[in-house]
């Protein structure tokens, strides 16, 4: 099964918080996904200006640690996103596999 979230069909173009992250991921249902087999393209509009870490955490944090890895993650979730934040991006992943309990639940 392939999916799609459209960061278009959310307020931007900072994303912050972590209970608004938390919010999509369920409205997406990224548990039954990650699941699942297929893709999920990512669309981060043009105009962003920033992804917080705490958001990104609340979106894919579970999904990251599911997959065990930046990189199989990153063939299951294949997110577009401006150049300048692909690196923020990779970061917020590897954050994900830190074990930081201060950010995670």
């Amino acid at each position: 099964m392939n999916a799609s979230i459209d960061l278009n069909k959310v307020a931007g173009p900072v994303y912050t918080g972590r209970d608004r992250g938390e919010t999509l991921r369920v409205t997406y249902d990224l548990d039954r996904l990650d699941a699942a087999d297929g893709l999920v393209d990512v669309v981060v509009p043009d105009d962003t200006w920033t992804i917080s870490s705490s958001f990104f955490l609340g979106l894919f944090g579970p999904s990251v640690r599911h997959f065990g890895s930046v990189d199989a993650f990153k063939k299951r979730y294949r997110i577009s996103a401006p150049e300048f934040l692909r690196p923020v991006i990779d970061g917020h992943a590897a954050l994900a596999l830190q074990g930081r309990r201060l950010l995670d639940k």
